[in-house]
Order: structure tokens, then C-alpha cells, then sequence
């Protein structure tokens, strides 16, 4: 049992993380020795969880494997049958691709893709990004209790993807509190360059944020004019879906009172 809890303490330790890591990072990271993270990491590549760049290169979570099972978790996951008429219909208002999120643990990843008609079509390179330098990321800290962010913070260090790339984590804090405060979040150009988002939360019955809707798009179309211009109505497709799947402002407003 034991050799089981490391091995899923390894595996944490990659699903926090968007980086490459040696043995001995993991090693400190996942506060195991060196030995036996060497070896628990070698049965976690061939199982095919992890992979290897070379044959003495650093480790990463292997994105066949999160993409096989985001596969499952789609098919399963009732939210995206409720929400895709959704997706379709904003992706048509805005003319941009939609994407929903789902949160897990330090990292989010998309579970579905509406493109537009538009003969350019630019979303993110990825499927899995971080929290703190994605719009749709930052809904879900932004609904965090102090605790959880204070826990979130002590675990990860703020690595700028691009130049605008918000890694002060005071400065973050006063942007997550004006997110919450406005319903909506914008990306500009801090996971990718020359990409912008603008997001908004989908809340569940007990007032949980459980998924982010984005609209992505490129610079030279989505100006930073019109994130603002079409945040409101990226806000009322948020709520639409959350009022589809169970929840009420009036529970909402109770709850605040």
C-alpha cells in the first residue's frame, strides 16, 4: 500500500505541474528519495502515465494518456450534453471559437471545442494549461476561499509563459478579487502570445464552480475593445448553463445575505 500512496504522490506531482522534471525534483517535490522515485517513475512510463525526453532526459505527464481520459470523463459527464447547444449558439453570436473547462486539482483542460465559420480558427496549443495565466483558470481561482488560494500559492511558483503574464502573487490576488466581483475573466496574452480569452463561470446547484466557459480567439481579431464588448454576453451564456443544470441567483443572493 504504501509503494500504491507514492506512486499517486508522484502522479499528484505531475498533474500540478506543466513542467519537465528530473528524478530529483520530483524526488523533492513529491517528498520521496531519489531511489524510489526513480523507481516508481519508471513504472509510471511503462504504463504509459509518464514519458521521458530521451533516455536521460527529464519526465512529464504523458498528454495521450490525460486526453484518454478527459475521453472517458466526457463521455460520462452530463455537462457537456447540456452545454454544447450553449457553445454552439455563443461561438455563432461572437464568431470565435467556445471552449468549456474543467478544473483538476492546480491544472484545467478542455472538454469540448465549438470552432466558428471562420476560415482562421486559433485556440490554444494544449489541452491541459495551468490556473494563474489562463482567463478560464482564473474563474476558478477567483472563486476560491482565502484558504484555497493561500494553499494554492504555497505550491506553486508563478512561471511567466509570456511577458504579460501576471506572476506577482499580490498583484493576482487584486485581479482574482475584481474577476469575482465582475463575473468574467480576460487572458490577454498571458498563456500565448498573439491569444486572447475572455471567460465565465459555470455554477452548479450548490453554488460550486464547476466549469468555464472561454472565448478564444486571435489578437488581430479579439482586441482587448472587444473582450470588453463581448464579455457580458460570454457572462450570459455562463449563467444560462449553470441555470440549466440546477442553479438559482435566488439561492445565490440567500447565500450572500
Amino acid at each position: 500500500m504504501d509503494a500504491i500512496t507514492k506512486a499517486f504522490e508522484i502522479l499528484e506531482v505531475f498533474l500540478n505541474t506543466e513542467d519537465h522534471l528530473s528524478i530529483t525534483e520530483i524526488a523533492k517535490l513529491a517528498n520521496i528519495s531519489t531511489s524510489t522515485s526513480h523507481r516508481i517513475t519508471s513504472i509510471l512510463v511503462n504504463r504509459g502515465y509518464i514519458e521521458q525526453n530521451g533516455k536521460r532526459g527529464k519526465y512529464s505527464l504523458n498528454p495521450k494518456m490525460l486526453v484518454y481520459f478527459a475521453g472517458i470523463i466526457r463521455k460520462r459527464l452530463r455537462l457537456r450534453n447540456i452545454a454544447l447547444p450553449f457553445l454552439k449558439e455563443l461561438s455563432h453570436t461572437v464568431n470565435e471559437a467556445v471552449l468549456i473547462f474543467l478544473r483538476h486539482s492546480h491544472i484545467i483542460y478542455t472538454l469540448e471545442v465549438v470552432n466558428s465559420g471562420r476560415l482562421l480558427n486559433i485556440t490554444p496549443d494544449s489541452t491541459t494549461f495551468n490556473l494563474y495565466s489562463t482567463g478560464a483558470g482564473k474563474v476558478f481561482l477567483a472563486n476560491m476561499s482565502e484558504k484555497e488560494l493561500d494553499e494554492y500559492f504555497s505550491s506553486i511558483i508563478l512561471k511567466p509563459r509570456t511577458p504579460n503574464t501576471i506572476t506577482d502573487v499580490e498583484e493576482l490576488r487584486r485581479h482574482l478579487k475584481r474577476i469575482k466581483k465582475d463575473g468574467f475573466s480576460f487572458d490577454d496574452e498571458e498563456q500565448e502570445l498573439g491569444l486572447r480569452m475572455v471567460s465565465s463561470p459555470v455554477i452548479d446547484w450548490d453554488n460550486n464552480v464547476i466549469a468555464a466557459i472561454g472565448v478564444v480567439g486571435p489578437t488581430s481579431r479579439l482586441s482587448r475593445q472587444k473582450m470588453v464588448e463581448i464579455a457580458p454576453t460570454v457572462k450570459k451564456y455562463a449563467l444560462e448553463i449553470s441555470q440549466a443544470i440546477g442553479y438559482s441567483q435566488d439561492q445565490d443572493s440567500a447565500n450572500t445575505k
